[in-house]
């Protein structure tokens, strides 16, 4: 196993995505966030969102328990997120945590392991991502590479943990002039995941570097997953690390 996230963020809110199961482009929406007001964690609907309007018409009706007909839901938001993470007192809750790149004997609360997580299931679509809002100077982040069994110049049974990968932006790219392409000695892996690519970019703005490596490799031959330990340091020149597609 690599190296583990050294600096674990607590955050203040979590971003709500979804992905439409059957379009074409299985494209992610911002539907909605999770945020602290004071003693509680509070679901908010953002019903002027062009992505939540996009999300509807491919079939979003909000999350099960929660319907859109309110914009905002306080009663027992944490505890309907956190079903979807394991117990604690499962024997193997410490290996869960390390293969999402957290320490085993990590101090971290449940709205945090949300956001560290994804807490994805396997067939309703929604994942949460942690936007480092105030991240310290030095932070990391698991990401898993969207994209890859159509985009990747690797095969997954040579991709090795533990190697180098490097970021590429695509300002041409013609799908989305934000796309950032991950890949590892110049051989494209796939790209960033949409839920990250707007932290990704604020953090380039203030001058950070980006470093990563593969963590791990799994899944399926019909859909094979590779995660990435992205690593974020503030207080540099920007794009030092952040190559320019020519």
């Amino acid at each position: 196993m690599t190296r583990l996230i050294e600096h674990l963020v607590e955050p203040h809110r979590l971003l709500l995505y979804w992905q439409a199961r059957e379009s074409e482009k299985r494209s992610r929406y911002l539907v909605g966030e999770l945020a602290k007001r004071e003693d509680k964690v509070v679901l908010v609907y953002d019903l002027d969102n062009s992505e939540l309007a996009a999300a509807k018409l491919l079939g979003f009706r909000g999350y099960p328990a929660f319907p859109m007909k309110q914009a905002e839901h306080s009663h027992q938001v944490l505890e309907a997120f956190t079903r979807r993470l394991p117990p604690r007192s499962r024997r193997d809750f410490r290996r869960y945590l390390e293969l999402r790149a957290i320490p085993g004997n990590a101090n971290i609360s449940d709205f945090a392991l949300l956001g560290y997580s994804g807490a994805k299931l396997p067939n309703d679509g929604f994942e949460l991502v942690h936007p480092f809002d105030n991240p310290p100077e030095a932070f990391e982040v698991l990401i898993e590479i969207a994209g890859f069994r159509h985009e990747s110049q690797i095969e997954i049974t040579d991709i090795q943990a533990g190697s180098s990968v490097q970021f590429v932006a695509e300002p041409k790219n013609p799908v989305d002039a934000g796309a950032i392409r991950i890949e590892s000695a110049g051989r494209k892996l796939g790209y960033v995941p949409r839920g990250h690519l707007d932290m990704l970019h604020r953090m380039l703005k203030e001058g950070a570097i980006l470093g990563g490596e593969v963590f791990r490799t799994n899944g399926t031959s019909e859909r094979p997953l590779v995660y990435v330990l992205t690593r974020i340091l503030k207080g540099h020149q920007p794009f030092h690390a952040l190559k320019m597609q020519a």
